[in-house]
Formats: structure tokens, sequence, C-alpha cells
């Protein structure tokens, strides 16, 4: 079998496992919030968040330990773009999203403020950084264990914000709780083994992907950034994309888009502060930073505002986010940003 045939395989497989790993993981992360006692809201508001960006997370910090500094970076910005222009798309192309201003509000300032954040930390601050942000400075952008290690405040800070939000929320229903679960012995013994095996096959796809995402972009003449941005951000966004279409197959249509713009916060601060804090990031393609990160931002922008403006958002919505997704993939290519550096 030639090199690409193998490589292109491989990749394939690694997307495979980690939908198939982080459903595993994701199911038994739940279980046991279940039955702590914990209430569903916080289950959903924490739990459930944490366990959705898993993939991003793993791949990151996989790519991050390889040196793949653009990998890691990429795979964040990519899935933040990727989850709020293809998935949010496709879902709006079914139902119209009824817009909690309150929720919503918090959720996409959370979101600015942590896309903001990657940016500022990755800036060359003793340096030219207007001219760096423009292209005509040689300065390179960087994330070191010390901005790494302020994004994962920033992530303690959202999880904090989450819990308060639902803990009020809560306080504010007049429906009774469920009642707490007890588990039999053999419930425990499954969902242990569930959640050991998901984490393992997190980590194998997260090898397969970052391992042979670098070989099949060397083989190909493609940048590492461009793989990542593309091909791994669209990997490990599977899980979300499948939840949103199983939830409108079963008929499921109250989709909270506060909560896709939400997880997107811990892509931006769980994923690249992590993976910053784990080994320095050094990019090669300026652009990650330079366009990337503010186009993730512009979008998120535009939907906040039209959002907040509406109250709803529907099929004309997802039908130019995926238009707005479609011509950003084609411009890393016309550009020749897919060329490898």
């Amino acid at each position: 079998m030639p090199a690409t045939a193998l490589n292109t395989a491989l990749f394939v497989l690694g997307f495979i496992i980690i939908v198939a790993g982080s459903n595993l993981f994701l199911d038994s992360a739940i279980w046991f919030a279940r039955v702590s006692g914990l209430p569903q809201l916080v289950i959903g508001a924490t739990v459930v968040s944490l366990c959705t960006t898993i993939p991003e997370v793993v791949s990151s910090a996989t790519a991050s330990l390889k040196g793949a500094a653009d990998m890691a970076l990429g795979n964040a910005v990519g899935s933040v773009i990727c989850n709020t222009m293809l998935v949010l798309g496709v879902v709006l192309l079914f139902t119209t999203a009824e817009i909690r201003r309150e929720r919503f509000l918090v959720k996409g300032t959370c979101l600015l403020v942590a896309l903001l954040a990657a940016l500022a930390v990755a800036l060359p601050w003793g340096g030219d950084v207007l001219g760096a942000l423009r292209g005509g400075s040689t300065q390179v952008f960087r994330i070191g264990r010390f901005e790494g290690a302020l994004l994962l405040l920033g992530m303690i800070a959202y999880l904090f914000i989450n819990y308060l939000e639902a803990k009020h929320e809560r306080a504010g229903q007049e429906e009774e709780g469920e009642p707490r679960p007890t588990p039999a012995l053999r419930a425990w013994c499954r969902n242990i083994l569930l959640f050991l095996l998901g984490a393992a096959m997190l980590a194998i796809g997260a090898y397969l992907l970052i391992e042979y995402g670098q070989r099949l972009a060397r083989g190909l003449g493609m940048s590492e950034a461009v793989i990542s941005l593309v091909f791994v951000a669209l990997g490990t966004s599977l899980p979300e994309l499948f939840t949103a279409i199983g939830a409108l197959r079963k008929g499921a249509h109250d989709i909270s888009v506060g909560n896709i713009m939400g997880a997107n916060v811990l892509n931006v601060f769980f994923v690249t502060g992590l993976a910053g804090t784990l080994s320095p990031l050094q990019f090669r393609d300026a652009d990650l930073v330079r366009i990337d990160i503010p186009f993730a931002f512009l979008v998120t922008l535009l939907l906040f505002g039209i959002g907040l403006k509406r109250g709803r958002i529907g099929r004309n919505m997802g039908i130019a986010l995926l238009l707005g997704y479609t011509a950003y993939l084609a411009s890393l290519f016309v550009t020749g940003r897919a060329a490898s550096l």
C-alpha cells in the first residue's frame, strides 16, 4: 500500500476511534455525575462541556508534546470555527433556535473574552506587536507555560461562572430534583470499564490523528496548520455534530446556541492552555494568530449581535454560516496557506 494511502487510512481510523471513545467516555462520566447526586443542570454546565472537549484536549496535548505547535493551536481554533459555522449551521437548517438572552449574553461574552485572551497571550509584547499583526515583522508568536497557565485560570473562572449560572437556574425551578440513584456493583464495574476504555480510545485516536496527520501533511505538501484547522478540527468536532443530528432525529429541537458557544470557550481556555503548559508553543504559521483567531472572533461577534437583536436564529443564519465556512476553507487553499511552510 502506498505511503499516502496508509497514512490517510490510519488518519481516518484515528477519527473513528476518537468518536467512539468520546461517546463511551461521555456516557460513563455523566453516569458518575448522576450517581454522585449532582443536579442535572450542573452536570450539563460542567461535566458534559468538559467531556465534549476531551477529543480536542487529548489531540492538542499530544501535538504539543510531539513539538507540533501549529497542530496544537490549529486544532483548538479550528474546532471553534467548525463548531460555530459547520455544526451550528447544520442544526439551524432544520430548526429555529430561540435565544435565551441572559444565557446567550454570558456564553457569548465568555467566548469573546477567551478568543481575545488567546490572541493577547500569543503576541510578542516585547517587540513590534503591530508589525507582527500586519505581517511585516519577523517576530514569532508563541504561548509559553506561563501564558498557558493563565488560560487554564480562565477555564476555572468559566466553569465557576457556569456553576453559579446553573445553581441560579436550579433555584428558580419549582420542580423537585430527580432522586439520587443507588446503582448495583455491576453497574459500577461496567461504567468504570467504559470510562477507562473510552479514555484509552481517546489517547490512541489522538496519537493516530497527530502522528499520521503530520505524515500526511508532509506527504501531500500541506502545512500542519491547515491539516489541523480543517481535518483534525473536523474529526474532533464530530461528536458534537453527531449529537446535534441525533437530537434533531429524536425531535429535541430546543437547541441552545449559547451552549454551543459556551463549549467553544473550553476549546480556547482548556485546550490551548493545557497544550501551552505541557510544552511551550512557537508557531511556524503566524496566520494562526493573525487571521484565524480574529476570524473566529468576528464570526462569534456577528452571531452574538444578531442573536441578541432578533431573539432567534434559523435557516437563513444556518445557510450563511455554512457558506461562510465553505469560503473559509477555500481561502486556505486559494491563498496558498495549505502549502507546507
